[in-house]
């Protein structure tokens, strides 16, 4: 059963009181002294519930104001300029839009309010921090009691209500839409009865010197109450054709809502505590500090919902993996049987090869030696990709040659031959590829020496990519019998050269 704390601030009084299941389980009022306080704090100790605070004060402040039509940043900004300039000491303020013109600009016509004296109801939120209470909101009775107009039929509306402990409460409506709301205190020397005759009409003439009321329009007032004061009432109040009365008993709007209780007098505050623990409208006042357990009350309450759901979920699936392993064992029992079969018909082919050629049976260490046999041949014969990919990255290297041939071979012979003549030691039983590359350089011209030089180092770059270089024809004859006198009139195709590479492959 969900537990609400629904609490009525009025000037001098906080009324506190538990809900559970649509009843008053649990009620008391504080005043604003430390005393009254400390009380408030002590209810609370045993309270977990979320808190709903609903203020009837009289520094509430309402502003029709119309803006451009914005959105996002640069309405909030502009809102916030609003409220630093007509509510610049209070937290407490909101805007609601009322309306967009149809006409024009189509701006938006609002209604800015706010609570204009924080230490009204600062103390108390004080205690609600402490205590870690989550409150859900700040609310206020002119826009609570919107939803108890909101089928009728005027479109220039009075609602009047008396909340004992605040005074009497007049909220006017057009079209619906709230555009003002007055608390008048009530003394105990005057009745009900008697304040709202004397505060009609003051009303009405406030309502006509701000515009609001149409010159010409009747005013509707719908005046709630207990049914003894209400016909009292109909005798006090003036009959006139600038107003026409409605008259709605406590009890008709009790039943109206399903609120079980019972009214004794025309104090309405009932009304909207249920209405409020019932349907709460949207948060009007409280900001995010204000909000900040109730944030996390939330929070905590959704990741309980989540940690049942998942445990449903676990065990939903584990009854139908318990089901599914129920069939399980039968399609095993099967996969079993057709296993057998299989290597009764595999033992049939085996013995059908044997009698057709006696000699194809290979034991196990021939099969093994035929399986090295078949990776030396592998690794005897690499691919062109293996070989060629480090000759390509040195020639990248070495942009002043270029290649004119290129042929390579791979031998399943020693690689003697192929070695120096003066070679001593036993003969090369290894396996390799020989590569034939044939270049010219060129960008040196005359420079000779820079041209040997760079030939130079691109050898050693190959050897030291793993290949045995040597020099078949020279880009110069250098010998004593050699001439180059006439290399400058032909430098390119002077400074031909040949290279072989050996890449050995262990044997």
């Amino acid at each position: 059963m969900k537990r609400r704390l629904l609490l009525f601030l009025s000037a001098n009084r906080l009324h506190a009181q538990l809900m559970a299941g649509g009843k008053i389980i649990g009620q008391q009022e504080f005043d604003s002294s430390q005393e009254g306080r400390e009380g408030f704090a002590a209810f609370l100790q045993p309270v977990k519930c979320p808190a709903y605070l609903l203020a009837d004060l009289i520094e509430e402040d309402f502003r029709p104001e119309i803006i451009p039509h914005l959105r996002g940043r640069s309405r909030n900004a502009l809102l916030q300029r609003k409220f630093d300039q007509h509510y610049r000491g209070t937290p407490f303020h909101q805007a609601t839009l009322l309306r967009r013109q149809k006409t024009g600009r189509r701006d938006d016509e609002m209604l800015l309010s706010a609570l204009t004296n924080p230490a009204l109801i600062t103390p108390w939120l004080d205690i609600l921090r402490v205590q870690e209470i989550p409150l859900a909101g700040i609310y206020s009775v002119p826009q609570a009691s919107a939803p108890l107009i909101k089928n009728h039929a005027s479109d220039h509306l009075l609602l009047v209500s008396w909340e004992k402990s605040a005074g009497l409460r007049q909220s006017y409506f057009i079209e619906r839409r709230l555009q003002i709301s007055r608390l008048t205190p009530v003394h105990a020397v005057s009745s009900f009865q008697d304040a709202v005759a004397k505060e009609l009409s003051r009303t009405c003439q406030y309502l006509k010197s701000l515009s609001l009321l149409p010159e010409g329009q009747s005013l509707d007032v719908c005046i709630i109450g207990h049914s003894g004061d209400l016909a009292g009432l109909q005798e006090k109040l003036p009959q006139t054709t600038d107003l026409r009365y409605e008259f709605v008993g406590l009890d008709e709007i009790a039943a109206q809502l399903k609120i079980a209780c019972r009214f004794t007098d025309s104090d309405a505050s009932q009304i909207f505590l249920h209405e409020l623990a019932a349907k709460p409208p949207k948060n009007h006042y409280a900001n995010a500090a204000h909000t900040h357990h109730f944030t996390l009350w939330q929070l905590r309450h959704a990741l309980g919902w989540i940690s049942a759901a998942g445990l449903a979920g676990s065990l939903l699936w584990g009854a139908a993996n318990v089901m599914l392993n129920n069939g399980n064992a039968t399609a095993t029992e099967s996969l079993g049987i057709q296993t057998q079969h299989a290597l009764n018909e595999t033992r049939q082919i085996t013995q059908g090869f044997a009698d057709a050629l006696p000699g194809t049976h290979a034991s196990a260490t021939e099969m093994k030696a035929g399986v090295s046999i078949m990776r030396k041949f592998a690794q005897s014969s690499p691919g062109p990709r293996a070989i060629l990919q480090p000759i390509s990255a040195v020639l990248d290297r070495f942009p002043q040659i270029e290649l004119d041939n290129f042929g390579w071979r791979t031998n399943a012979t020693g690689l003697a031959s192929s070695d120096s003549a003066s070679a001593t030691g036993p003969p090369d039983t290894s396996t390799g590829t020989t590569i034939t590359l044939k270049a010219n350089l060129h960008g040196f011209a005359s420079d000779y020496r820079a041209a040997l030089a760079y030939l130079d180092s691109f050898q050693h770059e190959l050897s030291t990519a793993g290949y045995q270089v040597s020099i078949t024809t020279q880009p110069l004859d250098v010998g004593s019998g050699g001439s180059i006198a006439d290399q400058r009139e032909t430098p390119e195709k002077a400074l031909d050269f040949s290279l072989q590479l050996i890449r050995r492959t262990p044997a």
